[in-house]
């Protein structure tokens, strides 16, 4: 099996993802939907009714993502992808939606931040960012290529280890990108004020990046959800980095710890499981990404 195989037309019968052909594999057809680019970025009285058609053509066929009632599906419509909730129940007024339009402001500020310092890798272009329906909804950009966590399984120990490399030469293009606004605490680069009590993120990664000790010598730019899921692939080379949410400037073995306790699977979790160690080294094969690759501090 070719492990950059995108055309959904070719996933064997046993591949993990074979019920959700369009998850993590995007292969571009001429018959695929794509945006009318005069509405990009507007929210104008005519802009929010096309997206509001283009959100209606998301249903659960094109649904690769179905989050829980209080997160975002996320959906795969041709050319784009859709974060939104719409599909889900309407909330009533004593438990509110979770407000993400600082996750969405968060995200386009953090696009535009590693566009401007990755040259190899591409990063999605954000079309749109708003309520619609009183939900908020945003709509990126679909890359080309294989999801790493997809292309995984059929990946050799060499062209893992590669994208590992690959993987820490991105995070160090990213650690060099300071705060220019003389922020001296960790934090998201757009602060949500309700980050630690709106859901938004596990309350372990709140107390890790908002402790009473919040500071970090090498204070810099970074992903901050370095996942497999969120490399895309191909050719033996990382080609995309998609899900900023969560960037932001924190320094390396801060994000190292979020990415090894929260990002990553845990020993712990498989204590049940039986499994070999082997393949418990395989489960947990990105776990360590952090551990090499920090660039040396400069006194």
């Amino acid at each position: 099996m070719d492990p950059y195989a995108s055309n959904p037309d070719n996933i064997p019968e046993g591949d993990l993802y074979v019920d959700v052909p369009f998850y993590g594999r995007y292969f571009p057809r001429s018959d695929d939907f794509r945006i009318d680019t005069q509405h990009v970025h507007s929210q104008s009285v005519e802009s929010l009714r096309y997206w509001a058609s283009v959100l209606d053509l998301c249903n659960e066929s094109v649904r690769i993502y179905p989050a829980d009632e209080d997160g975002r599906d996320v959906f795969a419509l041709g050319s784009i992808i859709v974060k939104s909730s719409h599909l889900h129940k309407t909330k009533d007024k004593q438990s509110p939606e979770i407000d993400y339009s600082y996750a969405d402001a968060n995200e386009i500020q953090a696009v535009n931040i590693a566009r401007g310092i990755l040259k190899d890798v591409k990063v999605p272009e954000i079309y749109f960012a708003g309520k619609i329906n009183g939900r908020q909804v945003l709509i990126q950009e679909r890359l080309p290529g294989v999801g790493m966590n997809v292309a995984w399984p059929y990946l050799s120990q060499g062209q893992r280890e590669s994208f590992k490399q690959q993987a820490r030469e991105v995070l160090r293009q990213l650690h060099s990108v300071k705060p220019t606004n003389g922020r001296h605490v960790r934090g998201h680069v757009v602060q949500d004020p309700n980050i630690l009590t709106n859901g938004r993120i596990n309350p372990l990664e709140g107390d890790i990046l908002f402790s009473d000790t919040n500071t970090d010598s090498d204070l810099s730019f970074m992903h901050n959800d370095f996942t497999q899921s969120n490399c895309i692939v191909d050719n033996d080379k990382i080609v995309g980095l998609v899900d900023w949410e969560m960037a932001g400037f924190i320094g390396w073995k801060t994000a190292g710890e979020i990415h090894r306790r929260i990002r990553t699977p845990q020993r712990e979790h498989f204590v049940n499981a039986k499994l070999s160690e082997e393949k418990l080294q395989e489960i947990m094969w990105w776990n360590d990404l952090y551990e090499d690759g920090m660039p040396e501090l400069k006194g």
